[in-house]
């Protein structure tokens, strides 16, 4: 006999894709901590951080049916498809993980896995809660369930997890706060808590820092809080800058009613408040509610700088954990720089293939919107330092629609051999030539690798994006999805590099298009090397010249071409385009 009650802390954001090309490659995770909030200040009955595995001789490991099974872990995730590594507060020593994507690969056997604790003597506490932390993201058919026993199994009453959550995931990590009292008064001596895994080669699910403990009478928490409604860009180049609005969810996990719950936002930008505003007010918010609040004022930053978000939650009652009433994060106004990342490193990605002798081909990439005319010259990627020396990438800049998923292209990197001291470094590429960008668009910014026996790993922050700001594709044509990491992939915008800006302005080419001849017109250079690549890094034709002699291109291939122009030390590059 048991109890059935559905169990969900979060709301959605929803996109539509596909496992076997939804989120390709295989993710290694840094060593590191990262949440946003603390846990309950209540007596602790019982607590399990997993820092020396599973302990099987007071707890129970029952593989029901397929090759799945409840482990410990220290990097997460380690199949084709993986979820980002679970950074709970206790990480650096390991947690524990169901692994469907990587011990059920191409699908088999219905799998169910369950983990049963030691009993627990919850006696002489009326109000009792199981805490942990979580990171689960949805494929298909998995279940993730929270069993409750006081018989040792005669009788369960169940609690459905995450049955609203998509592939975007849960938070990393996620903190659960399931109130268990009333499902222990049969023998509140002979408590038992069970982690209850179904699924068919799915992703999996990754849990740590499990406690039972007394529930707090006023406690709650704020969760997912936000400065940008859209897009939420941790580098904001100062020509780029935009009005931003501000959100968070505030859970009641006490065991009393909270009454007139209020948001507060403040910033504060080189020593000083520059905004404060705050939500409506929630009159009630019931036991194990959340809800979502709004603060009703925007702002715009004006200056470059660092500027420091406090998301405050409040209620009328005195809060008995005030620690997890606050979220801070922070954001910069740049010069050049255009991030989404959140500068905070969270591991690095890249896409094995199938034989596990090396990479399948793709392309990684994020989204910029772009407020006001601009242009760039320059692109910084993270490469991760499980690359291989010598692994050959590429740039890529393309206009994106988001209502329709195409990409045109704009521009590219010649290709790019990584070098030792690249390795977990920032590496910054020049454009092949100035590109334009057209206020009120959007562009997508790649590394693109083709695959082979070397292997490119990028490197990916520890937040989180709105579905469709960070993509990916295999790498042949096929179309752009969804990415649930956030790939350290930069836009530089406002930049020089290489010939001075006044000198490549009076640079041009003519005539452009053209189907015979090129002239390199200029005031400046006289005596110049070129070399002519095509859209692929290839070169097609080098040489000397000046600006009275012409290029003869006239057995080129219709299509887009760039040439290097060098003086000297310094060298620039334009785009043209034979007919």
């Amino acid at each position: 006999m048991k109890t059935l009650l559905i169990f969900s802390l979060l709301i959605p954001i929803g996109f539509n894709a596909q496992k076997s090309s939804q989120s390709h490659g295989q993710s290694i995770p840094c060593n590191k901590t990262w949440h946003t909030s603390t846990p309950s200040k209540g007596t602790t009955i019982f607590s399990e951080d997993f820092a020396n595995g599973i302990d099987t001789a007071t707890w129970t490991n029952t593989t029901v049916s397929g090759p799945v099974d409840w482990k410990y872990t220290t990097v997460g995730h380690t199949g084709s498809y993986p979820t980002a590594a679970l950074q709970s507060t206790t990480s650096s020593n390991g947690w524990i993980i169901v692994d469907s994507d990587a011990d059920n690969y191409s699908g088999g056997s219905a799998e169910e896995s369950k983990l049963t604790s030691p009993i627990i003597d919850c006696s002489g506490f009326s109000n009792v809660k199981l805490e942990f932390q979580q990171m689960f993201r949805r494929w298909q058919s998995d279940i993730t369930t929270v069993r409750i026993t006081t018989d040792g199994g005669a009788n369960y009453t169940d609690f459905i997890l995450n049955s609203s959550i998509t592939q975007q995931g849960t938070d990393n990590p996620d903190y659960v706060n399931i109130d268990i009292s009333s499902a222990i008064t049969g023998d509140p001596t002979n408590v038992q808590f069970e982690f209850w895994w179904q699924g068919a080669w799915d992703y999996g699910w990754q849990i740590d820092d499990v406690a039972v403990k007394e529930i707090d009478p006023n406690d709650i928490i704020v969760k997912r809080a936000s400065f940008d409604a859209d897009i939420e860009y941790y580098q904001i180049p100062e020509n780029h800058v935009q009005s931003q609005d501000f959100h968070a969810f505030v859970s009641n996990i006490g065991y009393l009613d909270q009454t007139n719950v209020q948001l507060a936002v403040n910033i504060d930008h080189a020593g000083s408040s520059v905004f404060s505003g705050s939500s409506n007010t929630i009159s009630t918010l019931a036991v194990g509610a959340e809800d979502s609040l709004s603060i009703s004022a925007s702002y715009t930053p004006s200056t470059a700088g660092t500027y420091d978000v406090t998301f405050n939650a409040t209620q009328t009652e005195t809060d008995n954990v005030i620690a997890n009433n606050t979220v801070s994060l922070s954001y910069n106004v740049t010069d050049s720089i255009y991030a989404i990342d959140n500068n905070s490193y969270g591991g690095q990605w890249w896409n094995q293939n199938t034989l596990g002798t090396g990479s399948d081909p793709f392309e990684i990439g994020a989204l910029f919107e772009i407020i006001n005319n601009d242009k760039t010259q320059s692109v910084s990627v993270f490469v991760g330092d499980s690359s291989d020396i010598g692994v050959v990438f590429e740039m890529y800049i393309y206009e994106y629609d988001p209502s329709t998923g195409v990409s045109t292209f704009l521009n590219q990197t010649e290709s790019y051999s990584a070098t030792t001291s690249d390795l977990g470094n920032w590496v910054t590429l020049p454009w092949f030539g100035y590109s334009d960008l057209n206020a009120g668009t959007y562009y997508l910014v790649s590394a693109l690798h083709y695959g082979g026996g070397d292997r490119l790993f990028i490197g990916y922050g520890t937040n989180t994006s709105i579905s469709g700001s960070t993509l990916s594709n295999d790498g042949a044509g096929g179309g752009w999805l969804n990415q649930p990491r956030v790939p350290m992939v930069r836009l530089n915008v406002n930049n020089t590099i290489g010939i001075e800006e006044n000198t490549n302005e009076l640079l041009y080419l003519s005539p452009n298009p053209t189907h015979d001849q090129l002239y390199i017109n200029t005031e400046l250079l006289f005596d110049f090397n070129y070399s002519i690549y095509d859209i692929h890094g290839k070169i097609i034709l080098s040489g000397k010249s000046n600006s009275e002699n012409p290029i003869n291109v006239s057995k080129f291939k219709k299509g887009t071409y760039f040439i290097k122009i060098t003086y000297n030390d310094l060298s620039t590059t334009k785009k043209f385009i034979v007919k």
